[in-house]
């Protein structure tokens, strides 16, 4: 029975732990898509729902109480990060929201929107152009 109840407490402060420290909040000044919802520019908190490192990620504007739900997955090519900082991906005036880093956790990589894959297409075809990355800095939530 003791070992049960001590199995019981250490998973509940491991989950309590990445549900309290698994998002940033940065104020961006910007308006921004996200699959296919744009976000007004303000105060914006972004974080896993699950304590997974693959799943559905939570971005919500705090002044504007909008909410999207978005398919991420970690960035393979990195380690855990020590910086805490959201990473846009520009087209002209439209930023698309690209990946979440969050200080000792893998990057967040947001899954891309059919809009956004077929707008990379067409301007990588047309002038064989990059997005723009806009890295913004955030804190921990």
């Amino acid at each position: 029975m003791p070992l049960i109840l001590i199995a019981m407490f250490a998973s509940a402060s491991v989950s309590t732990r990445a549900q309290t420290a698994y998002g940033v909040r940065a104020d961006v000044p910007f308006d921004f898509i996200v699959g296919d919802k744009t976000i007004p520019a303000g105060h914006i908190t972004a974080h896993g729902v699950t304590a997974d490192m693959a799943g559905p990620l939570a971005i919500s504007n705090l002044d504007q109480g909008e909410l999207v739900l978005r398919a991420g997955r970690p960035v393979l090519a990195t380690d855990t990060s020590d910086q805490c900082k959201l990473v846009f991906h520009r087209f002209g005036n439209r930023y698309y929201l690209a990946q979440i880093w969050i200080p000792g956790y893998k990057a967040w990589e947001v899954v891309k929107s059919k809009e956004e894959r077929s707008l990379e297409r067409e301007l990588r075809a047309v002038k064989n152009f990059k997005p723009a990355p806009v890295i913004l800095a955030a804190r921990i939530e």
